[in-house]
């Protein structure tokens, strides 16, 4: 009789997996799920979750049809604001767009929507570095004591404004800052030209187009990278960046010492708040748990596929690192609840760029 029970157990567990699974294909199949991304066409972030979702779909069970939406403006709060505002969520809309921490954590005016009370499905980071014109230095270590230098940024608010002005202001050098590119390229563009001399840029952008182009002709050399730290303050290590320095490991190496002050606390406090989330995907207010599930489940399996590895290679030069989705929900919540004295300061810090 013990041995019956034991195989109708066994039975029982089987039948109750295979029905679960049935239902999870059952959910998604035949279906068509719309994915919103912030940016225009041929954008790279545009590029970056087109390229994602080709694989996406294929790891959701009953493989839906995943169409790829653009909703640029809002200087990328739009896009952000659609899935906060959905009356009727239907578990077919997915957000997946670049996540501007800066602009949660002053709480920019247009931006509605708290990403902290979304269902995050999954989210990537993409590491930025700095690099400068050699003519105006021979060597790495000369930076702290050249003067007049100018440093090209994007927006006052820009994650690589931010870092780029915040370590140069750590190390104390003398320079002037031009922020208002619409991007990475138009800043390279200027630094040419020999209209700026300094960038921070995406590490893929540094490896794809600076490096062949002006660092191997000695016209440009790298300097340090922005490091990533997790939820928990611990930096990580880049395997990506090769022999470029980390900005914490480069003040050491100049300076002689680790680098403190009010500062620095606001620089290690926003790298993993502007700069430990980049591309983050979300079903829209009040979805279902067991979308979420679905759905955040198949984008984890989706950084483990080789294929995909293999085609995120090709596009970056790298694999973008993996956020868990605890580190995922810290950060945002940090970034929702940014401490009165880091929003006043990064505030201040801002204004003073435009």
């Amino acid at each position: 009789m013990i041995r019956s029970l034991f195989i109708a157990l066994i039975l029982a567990t089987t039948l109750l997996t295979a029905c679960g699974e049935t239902e999870d294909k059952e959910f998604y199949s035949g279906k068509t799920i719309s994915v919103y991304v912030g940016r225009p066409p041929g954008s790279g972030a545009d590029l970056a979750v087109r390229s994602f979702v080709r694989f996406w779909q294929e790891h959701i069970p009953g493989r839906p049809t995943m169409v790829v939406k653009n909703v640029p403006g809002g200087a990328g709060s739009r896009v952000w604001n659609l899935a906060w505002d959905e009356k009727n969520p239907n578990d077919l809309e997915v957000f997946f767009s670049p996540v501007s921490g800066t602009a949660v954590i002053v709480r920019e005016e247009g931006l509605r929507a708290d990403l902290s009370k979304l269902p995050l499905l999954g989210a990537l980071t993409s590491p930025n570095m700095t690099y400068a014109r050699t003519e105006r230095l021979e060597s790495a270590d000369d930076l702290p004591n050249v003067k007049g230098l100018t440093f090209g940024g994007q927006g006052p608010a820009h994650r690589f404004s931010v870092l780029g002005r915040l370590t140069l202001d750590i190390l104390g050098v003398d320079y002037n800052s031009v922020t208002g590119f619409s991007g990475s390229s138009e800043v390279f563009n200027a630094l040419r030209r020999k209209e700026v001399d300094i960038q921070t840029a995406p590490l893929n952008f540094y490896r794809f187009t600076v490096e062949p182009s002006v660092v191997e002709t000695g016209e440009v050399i790298p300097l340090w990278y922005n490091p990533i730290i997790n939820a928990n303050g611990e930096i990580m290590p880049l395997e990506a960046a090769g022999d470029i320095p980390s900005f914490i490991d480069y003040y050491e190496s100049v300076k002689g010492e680790a680098p403190a002050g009010e500062l620095f606390e606001m620089y290690k406090w926003l790298l993993p708040n502007i700069n430990g989330i980049v591309y983050a995907a979300f079903l829209p207010r009040g979805s279902t748990a067991e979308a979420t599930q679905i759905l955040s489940e198949s984008f984890a399996r989706v950084t483990q596929d080789e294929a995909y590895r293999a085609e995120e290679e090709r596009m970056f030069g790298f694999n973008l690192p993996v956020v868990s989705s605890t580190d995922g929900a810290k950060i945002l919540d940090d970034m929702a609840n940014a401490p009165d004295a880091v929003r006043r300061l990064l505030n201040e810090y801002i204004q003073e760029a435009r």
